[in-house]
């Protein structure tokens, strides 16, 4: 009745309904855009299948101009009015690629933020693959903090390993380490590393693929092909991965020394010390892995550091894959790495 009148009708409670949810959703998805860079491009996915948001990053080159990185990362936002915090003990365990055994005798603890998912959402996930990260984001819309971790490599790194049969069940709790806090500095580096996923897979890819070429190449053609090899690889925009990742710095310092010294730290390291001994290094009476016929150990010495060279650069994907992964996870191996 409205107005006590049986003939009008009470719209009151008649039509398509906003839970509550959507609410708490939609103030969590602004609450992480004002934490973010000003300059950051921030594109909503509409309808959601699991994105919410792919945020582009930008550099800030003054003078109030800003240009893309070409990088990406994409989000899936939780907004939520009370955070579900523990302290949860991390142990000590091999590495989760070659196998899964936990130390019981050695562990940390780690303060973290817990969220209930749906298994559905880390099927998907998990079936993305590596090469896109897209993070989890758990928003305080009452303190207006966020936190985040990379669920492909949860999925990998510790999901798997710990509960290989997850899909099982109809929701997973996620662990975020509070330290991965968007709010802060530490957490915009965070967000950061993970855009230079793409480029550093490119990257492992393309190096695996040279060496596989200089293994098969004439010691003739060798220098002449590295060279090409090395233009390529200075064109790609990797290298500032390395304020995250040493590896990749210290492979860069081995290039530049090269592009400069048209040798290695290593091979330089060798010849000085024949030379050192007395030995002769330029009468062709030697023969070397990757050269043809009798050589003299200054140009085998040559070949062969190009050689590794190209084998430290596909090691760093090793490293990656191994260890670099596992930063930011609730781990006991990354506890031990960002310390």
């Amino acid at each position: 009745m409205v107005n006590g009148s049986k003939y009008y009708v009470d719209w009151t409670d008649r039509g398509k309904k906003r839970p509550a949810q959507h609410v708490t959703g939609e103030k969590g998805v602004n609450i992480l855009k004002e934490l973010f860079p000003d300059e950051w491009a921030v594109r909503e996915y509409t309808p959601d299948y699991g994105i919410d948001l792919d945020v582009e990053l930008f550099d800030d080159l003054g003078n109030d101009v800003y240009i893309t990185k070409g990088e990406h990362v994409l989000f899936q936002v939780k907004g939520t009015e009370k955070l579900n915090k523990r302290t949860i003990k991390l142990y000590s365990q091999m590495n989760v690629e070659k196998e899964y055994k936990e130390d019981d005798s050695k562990y940390c603890t780690l303060e973290v933020v817990q969220y209930s998912i749906d298994t559905d959402l880390l099927s998907t996930i998990e079936r993305m693959g590596s090469a896109v990260p897209v993070l989890l984001c758990v928003v305080d819309i009452i303190k207006r903090d966020a936190y985040c971790v990379c669920l492909n490599d949860y999925i990998e790194k510790v999901l798997i390993p710990e509960n290989p049969e997850y899909r099982s069940q109809k929701t997973v709790t996620i662990k975020i380490p509070i330290e991965n806090c968007v709010s802060k500095g530490e957490g915009i580096h965070l967000i950061e590393w993970y855009g230079k996923r793409a480029k550093l897979y490119a990257f492992f890819n393309k190096v695996h693929y040279q060496l596989e070429e200089l293994n098969y190449a004439s010691d003739w053609e060798y220098e002449k092909l590295t060279n090409h090899f090395l233009k390529i690889l200075c064109r790609l925009d990797v290298w500032s991965a390395g304020d995250y990742f040493p590896a990749l710095r210290h492979v860069k310092e081995d290039i530049d020394y090269y592009l400069e010294h048209h040798s290695t730290p290593n091979g330089d390291k060798q010849l000085k010390a024949m030379i050192e001994k007395g030995e002769d290094v330029d009468s062709a009476i030697y023969e070397a892995t990757y050269c043809s016929g009798e050589v003299s150990f200054r140009y085998a010495n040559s070949i062969q550091a190009l050689h590794g060279l190209w084998e430290r650069l596909c090691n760093v994907a090793n490293i990656f894959e191994e260890n670099a992964k596992e930063a930011f996870l609730p781990t006991y191996f990354s506890e031990m790495i960002s310390h």
